[in-house]
């Protein structure tokens, strides 16, 4: 097992290793996976989902992880910073559990958690936000859990499934997660 970077209960987040690239190509040709998503508009290929992750860990301003089950170390999705913009200190916070076995058992919000941590605790941020499709109710849920406030309504911003989505615009600033943080302490 790679060294865990990050570590809650369920999932930890390690490195991308170039042979995650097969399971994350197959996770975004599934239509059920990606039918919410902003992912999956192409096929992705596992040469090209490699090629992406190699120039992002090389991207100063994005900070990309593999999600792995504890229980088995199994890859079982991807996590992380975009965009980091250092002078005003925030980013744009993904998660994407592409193995179905795990959905609905608490790896998206473990991770939303993890690496909201890591943001405000470790990188110094003092906004993280994100962008979910309004009918995305689960992680729309995940995200209200782990303490994001709803932002703001991008109408039709997301073109999916032959039809426009609007997009909730969700934000979380630095003390509104100290003050989370202290009282689940």
């Amino acid at each position: 097992m790679p060294t865990p970077f990050l570590a809650g209960d369920v999932v930890y987040c390690r490195g991308v290793l170039e042979q995650d690239a097969a399971a994350m190509s197959e996770w975004l040709n599934d239509d059920e996976v990606t039918s919410l998503l902003f992912q999956g508009l192409r096929p992705q290929s596992v040469p090209s989902v490699w090629s992406a992750w190699s120039r992002e860990s090389q991207d100063p301003d994005i900070a990309c992880l593999a999600v792995c089950r504890k229980a088995d170390d199994a890859f079982v999705g991807t996590t992380g910073l975009y965009q980091i913009q250092w002078v005003s200190r925030s980013a744009e916070f993904r998660v994407f559990i592409g193995d179905k076995r795990f959905w609905d058992q608490g790896a998206g919000t473990e991770c939303a958690r993890l690496m909201v941590r890591y943001a405000f605790e470790t990188l110094n941020l003092n906004r993280v936000w994100l962008g979910v499709n309004a009918a995305n109710e689960r992680a729309v849920r995940a995200y209200e859990k782990t303490g994001f406030a709803r932002e703001g309504v991008l109408r039709q911003e997301q073109y999916r499934n032959g039809q426009y989505y609007d997009v909730i615009r969700m934000g979380m600033l630095r003390d509104e997660y100290l003050a989370i943080a202290k009282a689940t302490r």
